[in-house]
């Protein structure tokens, strides 16, 4: 409805425009469903959904503490679940009586009707109850109203203060913004009445001129606020929310704000009405060609409907294909759904269209993935049994005959046609991992225990259970106690061969390693203990003393050349006082590094005596058996 009146400042309603009487019908259709962007998201969601989804959107909203602004809304989901559960009831009763059934025997009640049947009782109770609210608070509001100004009328003519009578006003001025409307049928009088009071008001102060400038200029602020609004509307694109916001700002003008100045009224409402006209134009000039919109709607939707028909009839052979197609379509959907309102008398038929294209397309994407599923359980199924077999080998007596086989199940399982992401990194690090001990145990010489290595060998087992749980010494001395007295049961323990001791040896070392950390001593004696862990530990094993001595070797080496390095950085030093901070430093980083350096020579030192002893001791086992056998040389 044009907001226009023939005094600026007291407008008053007029009748509907000729033009606007004869596209009311169409303003409705719109209204029922919006080329609005700002809705048309809502209006896909709804439109897209199932039963059990729109029964879902219904509780939501239902919930929502403002639901009642939400009713346009709701009445869409109503609506779209009644369409698609009648369509839905239409099509099993089809198949029933395909399927031989009597008309009359039929019934199909799904939970989602229940659940939507309890929603929508629940719905309309609600709507009863708040109508019923509603209208008491209006009579409240109308009583209020009257009460306000009953009291405006009782500060006209009164003899006080100027300042305290306009305060006065302000405030009921204000009460009367904040009380919201009255019953329909008196607001607008009420409204009338309130208007005249305040201009007697006005008038009575009249003689105050800088209370009611600073009146006149708050409101000339707020009502240059709403023009400027219904500017910015006047340019929008979307007619039909720029129409109801113009409404909005209509009332705000009429009902919250008071006159401005007499000077500028005219003005300020010739600019108001300019923009109102606009808008009032463009809302013309849309319901005039409404109709060939909807047209141009109906023509864009039926070339993406053709478009969705040509991906479903296209053939896709992989995932990979398939995703594409999905993606497509959906983009499709979505274009689809953004597009407008189109004639009613094609409105079914598109719709139909469009729904049964995409549900034929997903019925040949779901017949796809039930045939690639199956085809991934069979895959799966073959990937487990080359597992077990796996570990049957790791777990069998002549492993070490089954080198080729696992070559073969290695080639088998890269074989493997597609298994699902998730289940395919379990099932690949659980296979690599197999694989992988295997060939350790086959490059390590791995040796399974034995009848009679199994007890001693559990024995260990549990002797480094107990080591582990042992409080060690704080002090180094007392550690050192600690570390020889369980050597010495170690050592004294029932013998294993090379293969198995090892590990088990570095256990123990392991073990120590940790205790050393809460021991309190200096790093030097720290390194030192778990440089003697290691010697023991390596007894006998020329292979790992000889990697020992190599590796300390190396550090021995770079900790050298860093000595070397600072030595001759020190003959460039003119000052070589302990007075300069820098030499002072290098000299302290030499001491450390010469204090390193010997200690590494200690290592060293004590791994060749450990190799020597060893050679020694080889040598003079093979002494042994060369020796001839001593015979009896006396003569007969």
């Amino acid at each position: 409805m044009e907001n226009q009146v023939n005094d600026p400042e007291l407008e008053q309603n007029t009748e509907k425009g000729a033009l606007e009487k004869q596209t009311e019908a169409v303003e409705s259709q719109v209204q029922k469903d919006p080329v609005s962007t700002d809705t048309q998201l809502v209006d896909n969601k709804i439109n897209s959904a199932n039963l059990e989804k729109l029964v879902e959107f219904l509780e939501k909203e239902l919930k929502f503490e403002k639901w009642f602004e939400s009713r346009n809304t709701i009445q869409k989901i109503i609506d779209q679940f009644e369409a698609t559960f009648n369509t839905v009831l239409q099509d099993k009763k089809k198949e029933f009586l395909d399927d031989g059934g009597n008309s009359i025997d039929f019934f199909f009640k799904p939970p989602a009707k229940e659940k939507y049947d309890t929603l929508l009782r629940e719905y309309r109770q609600k709507k009863r109850k708040h109508y019923q609210e509603v209208e008491q608070s209006q009579k409240v509001n109308q009583e209020r109203k009257e009460q306000i100004i009953d009291e405006i009328k009782e500060l006209i003519g009164k003899d006080d203060n100027i300042n305290q009578l306009y305060n006065a006003f302000k405030n009921l001025q204000d009460s009367w913004y904040k009380s919201g409307p009255a019953p329909r049928a008196v607001n607008n009088s009420l409204w009338q009445t309130y208007k005249h009071h305040v201009e007697r008001f006005y008038d009575f102060i009249h003689l105050n001129r800088e209370l009611r400038a600073k009146d006149y200029e708050h409101n000339y602020n707020e009502k240059l606020k709403i023009i400027e609004k219904a500017e910015e509307l006047a340019a929008l694109s979307d007619v039909v929310k720029a129409g109801r916001d113009l409404d909005v700002l209509h009332r705000l003008w009429k009902e919250d704000l008071g006159p401005v100045a007499p000077e500028n009224r005219e003005e300020l409402w010739k600019r108001f009405q300019a923009a109102t006209h606009e808008i009032h134009k463009k809302k013309q000039e849309y319901y005039k060609n409404f109709e060939s919109i909807q047209k141009e709607n109906l023509a864009a939707k039926e070339v993406l409907i053709k478009e969705m028909k040509a991906i479903s009839e296209t053939s896709q052979e992989t995932h990979n294909q398939w995703q594409k197609a999905i993606n497509k379509l959906l983009e499709l959907r979505e274009q689809f759904k953004q597009i407008g309102p189109v004639p009613k008398s094609d409105s079914k038929r598109t719709w139909a269209e469009f729904r049964d294209v995409s549900k034929e397309f997903n019925q040949r994407k779901n017949t796809f993935y039930r045939e690639l599923k199956n085809i991934q359980r069979e895959h799966i199924k073959t990937a487990k049994i080359l597992l077990e077999e796996v570990q049957s080998i790791l777990n069998s007596e002549n492993w070490r005959e089954q080198s080729n086989r696992m070559k073969t199940i290695q080639k088998e399982w890269k074989n493997i046609g597609p298994i699902p992401k998730k289940l395919v990194i379990k099932l690949r690090k659980q296979f690599f991992d197999q694989c992988n001990l295997y060939f350790e145990r086959l490059k390590s010489g791995y040796q399974k225990l034995n009848e009679e290595e199994t007890p001693q060998y559990e024995s260990r087992k549990e002797y480094l259970k107990t080591l582990e749980s042992e409080t060690a010494p704080n002090s180094f001395d007392a550690f050192l106690d600690f570390l020889d007295n369980h050597w010495k049961e170690w050592i004294e323990m029932d013998d294993l061969n090379e293969q198995i001791i090892t590990p088990l040896n570095n256990e123990f070392q392991k073990i120590f390693n940790k205790k050393i950390n809460s021991l309190d001593a200096s790093i030097e004696e720290k390194n030192q203990i778990i440089f003697e862990i290691k010697i023991r530990c390596f007894k006998g094993n020329t292979n790992d003393l000889n990697d020992e001595l190599m590796t300390i070797k190396a550090r021995y080496e770079k900790v050298i050349t860093e000595i070397n390095q600072l030595e001759n950085n020190l003959e460039f030093f003119n000052d070589k006082s302990e007075s300069n901070p820098l030499f002072k430093e290098v000299n302290e980083k030499l001491d450390t590094l010469n204090s390193k350096a010997q200690g590494y020579r200690d290592q060293l030192t004590q791994l060749r005596q450990e190799l020597r002893l060893i050679k020694n001791q080889e040598e003079a086992n093979n002494t042994d058996k060369e020796e001839p056998t001593e015979t009896d040389s006396s003569p007969s």
